[in-house]
């Protein structure tokens, strides 16, 4: 029950900074790991298909370079639907098959035909930074009046198999579907 409480206190704690935008919680930490806190809660409130969820571990993978500054290494250890974070470094679209979340940090290197064909059979949350991304990452982290927010592309999820929670929807700045914004 308390565990319950904890969480819904930290939904409306998070849905509370977003929307009034007091940043004076966080003012100590950087971007990156805002980002990286972030991903964990945006973990809990995603829908995968029942047969990636029968992995032993939660597979967060980053492919390219670590732009969050090691912030990623924080999550391994905690739990996502009972099962362990692991993190992996990858190289390629072909070794994130396993991955239920997927950092794009270099997402310019990947084309966009190509990484949506690949999401239609991997049912992969993909995420990346900067709104010039949206169609290649299912969330995108931007920066708007010096606070990190979410623009969440559902039409790109939907056809990888995923879904999102209306809490997670609900504390995005801008939603993607049906062709618009």
């Amino acid at each position: 029950m308390a565990k319950g409480w904890r969480h819904i206190c930290w939904v409306a704690f998070v849905t509370t900074w977003l929307v009034c935008g007091s940043a004076s919680v966080f003012s100590e930490l950087n971007t990156n790991q805002i980002k990286s806190a972030y991903l964990y809660q945006i973990s809990k409130f995603v829908f995968w298909p029942e047969a990636r969820k029968q992995f032993d571990h939660f597979n967060l993978c980053l492919l390219g370079p670590d732009s969050y500054q090691g912030n990623l290494q924080k999550m391994v250890g905690r739990t996502v639907f009972n099962k362990p974070v692991q993190l992996k470094a990858i190289s390629s679209l072909n070794q994130a098959t396993t991955c239920h979340l997927l950092v794009l940090s270099e997402p310019d290197t990947i084309s966009q035909s190509s990484l949506q064909a690949w999401l239609k059979k991997n049912p992969v949350l993909t995420i990346a930074d900067g709104s010039q991304n949206i169609e290649k990452a299912m969330v995108v982290f931007v920066l708007e009046e010096q606070r990190v927010r979410l623009h969440i592309n559902v039409d790109l999820a939907r056809s990888a198999g995923l879904s999102f929670a209306a809490n997670l929807l609900e504390v995005a700045s801008k939603i993607k579907t049906g062709g618009s914004s």
